[in-house]
């Protein structure tokens, strides 16, 4: 029996269900130029941050992905896949304000037992809604690479090929077999699972991904005094002080941008988010940053509170909300 678990995981070789929707459930791809897009940045990421992707699917207001994790972190590649398609789609329709619902879903799966099942679920969302007949009728999924109809280009198929038999032409004759008999499945709301954070496997895969975690092991610092007024860091208040007093959204100052005030509001958050005690990682994670330039920013962001009076203005009023019993 299937066993789901609400917690934030992020292991290295871990299978996850990636699940992104438009805000208010609104349209993220409008032509082909769209969908194309956001398949190149999603080539450009798995680049610069190596992964495997078993499956995608982009429908026109939601995107599937299956992403087995190498050693960055699913939150930095997401980011930045999602920062920059953002990006591309409020310039190229001249929207502003969020594309996207919130932060994605990432549902980590039993990669022995999910694999395939999850790569057929994903291939059958445009025939669930209705948009085709048969899978491989639909442009914008992996399906077609599995059947050899085009190139595998970005998506790793022989590790799941290999699950329908030894020679490539057996396995995708079995595999095609194995996905039209999936046709006939009711909506399987396991893979689909609504909150984001979940184990999706046996409670023994679960249990023994919780103890791997170490979420049963005691802290490094157990035992040891806490500071005086210590809190815990509050990313979610920061990023959100961040927007008020600068102006400047989250999916902005945590983009590659480089004009000024879009500088000024990633320092300041960087700066202020050291004194609450968070670590260069912490932050990298958030901006998108590599810890170096977290760092890096960090130490320029010190020099301007000493020679720039807007952004010693802005820390000001960022720290004071933040720090309000200060």
């Amino acid at each position: 029996m299937a066993m789901s678990r609400k917690l934030r995981v992020e292991l290295a070789g871990g299978l996850y269900h990636v699940i992104t929707r438009g805000n208010n459930r609104q349209t993220i791809f409008h032509e082909a130029d769209d969908y194309q897009k956001f398949l190149t940045l999603l080539e450009k990421q798995k680049r610069r941050l190596p992964f495997y992707l078993y499956a995608y699917c982009l429908m026109s207001n939601h995107v599937h992905l299956l992403i087995e994790r190498r050693a960055d972190d699913i939150g930095r590649i997401m980011h930045r896949l999602l920062t920059g398609y953002s990006q591309y789609h409020n310039r190229r329709y001249r929207k502003v304000g969020h594309l996207l619902q919130g932060r994605y879903k990432a549902i980590l799966c039993q990669s022995e037992t999910y694999l395939t099942e999850l790569v057929r679920y994903i291939h059958l969302n445009p025939v669930r809604a209705k948009l085709v007949p048969r899978p491989e009728q639909y442009q914008y999924s992996s399906h077609r690479s599995y059947l050899g109809l085009q190139a595998t280009g970005i998506v790793d198929v022989d590790p799941v090929l290999r699950h329908f038999g030894k020679t490539r032409d057996l396995a995708r004759q079995r595999y095609r077999a194995f996905v039209a008999a999936g046709i006939r499945l009711d909506h399987q709301e396991d893979f689909y699972l609504a909150h984001e954070g979940s184990i999706l496997g046996t409670q023994e895969f679960v249990d023994a991904t919780i103890h791997r975690i170490g979420e049963t092991r005691p802290r490094k610092d157990a035992g040891r005094k806490p500071l005086l007024g210590a809190r815990k860091f509050d990313g979610q208040a920061l990023i959100a002080l961040v927007e008020k007093f600068s102006g400047i959204t989250q999916e902005e100052f945590c983009s590659a941008g480089k004009y000024g005030a879009v500088i000024r509001a990633k320092e300041a958050l960087i700066l202020v988010g050291r004194k609450a005690g968070a670590s260069v990682k912490t932050l990298s994670g958030i901006t998108g940053l590599s810890s170096a330039s977290v760092s890096r920013r960090y130490d320029i962001a010190l020099q301007k509170m000493r020679t720039d009076e807007e952004m010693r203005q802005l820390v000001q009023k960022i720290d004071c909300q933040y720090h309000p019993e200060e």
